[in-house]
């Protein structure tokens, strides 16, 4: 039986494929409000209609708060399942309420050292793009995006974090004594041990995600001084963008196949669903825009998958 996540995460997937497919192929028949809620950024709708929708978009610097919310949240996780697992502490039952009130799960599908490797490997994600986008980023002051977005990115990290912990062991039944939870705990099984060298996967992809975001923050300021001179858009070079027009959004599919591959549940398979139908899509937008803006736009480059899309 699926459980609010499944179900939350299956119907965005679903609405955001489905919608990305019409305006990708049918814009013109597509309403204006449908278009200007869906798209944002560089490749915002640019049109006169639905002009009523500016009272419930919010700047898109706000992107911040996603990742200030989730390097907290994950981090205080990764510390409460470290002294859960490693220093015998034991799961509050309210925690344990609550994860089986969200999840509706009784018995762990993965393992301690699994939950814990992935649990790691989100925090440090969480951290860089926190510290990316508060000193790093540069957010033009006139681009917004529908606040349907910013309540989606701090529902995703939640979901992501919980998702992660909230199938291992302990943390699907409360256990009262302390003394008894080495015997419970399921530290290791074949999965984790032929899946965690994935986990050099998913720092090449955070690393390569890193730097095509410095590319993008550096097209905007002075190579010397490094202070910000402009808030226009350019072509960027360089590293994976050779390649695809989006490589952030390639790398974030990457490491989120490492996170499924680690935390191989239905939940976070639908977490993951709609990961990939937002980057995909989201990339797709940005390349089309990217050829209609610039006409000297480098010809070999794709989309999000090198060659493919």
């Amino acid at each position: 039986m699926l459980n609010i996540l499944d179900l939350g995460f299956l119907s965005v997937a679903i609405t955001v494929a489905f919608t990305g497919f019409l305006i990708n192929n049918y814009e013109k028949h597509v309403p204006a409000f449908v278009i200007k809620g869906f798209k944002y950024g560089s490749f915002a709708y640019q049109g006169s209609g639905a002009n009523y929708l500016h009272i419930i978009e919010v700047p898109k610097a706000l992107y911040r708060h996603f990742y200030a919310f989730s390097s907290v949240f994950s981090t205080l996780s990764l510390i409460y399942a470290f002294l859960v697992y490693c220093f015998e502490f034991s799961v509050h039952r309210y925690v344990v309420f609550m994860l089986k009130l969200i999840l509706e799960q009784d018995e762990p599908t993965v393992s301690a050292t699994a939950s814990l490797l992935a649990l790691s490997l989100i925090t440090i994600q969480c951290i860089r793009r926190c510290y990316e986008t508060y000193y790093l980023q540069v957010f033009a002051s006139s681009s917004k995006m529908n606040l349907s977005h910013y309540i989606a990115g701090i529902v995703h990290y939640f979901a992501v974090v919980v998702a992660a912990i909230g199938q291992s062991p302990l943390f699907c039944a409360w256990i009262e004594s302390p003394s008894v939870l080495a015997s419970k705990v399921i530290w290791m099984d074949s999965k984790t041990i032929v899946i965690s060298p994935c986990s050099l996967i998913f720092m090449w992809a955070w690393y390569e995600q890193y730097k095509s975001n410095i590319i993008f923050a550096n097209l905007r300021k002075d190579k010397k001084s490094g202070k910000v001179v402009t808030e226009d858009h350019k072509i960027p070079y360089g590293r994976l963008f050779e390649h695809v027009s989006s490589p952030h959004r390639m790398c974030e599919v990457i490491m989120y196949i490492v996170l499924l591959l680690l935390v191989p549940t239905r939940t976070f398979f639908c977490i993951f669903l709609w990961v990939i139908c937002n980057q995909v899509q989201t990339a797709i937008h940005a390349h089309v825009w990217y050829k209609k803006t610039f006409k000297d736009y480098p010809s070999n480059r794709t989309a999000i998958v090198p060659k493919l899309l």
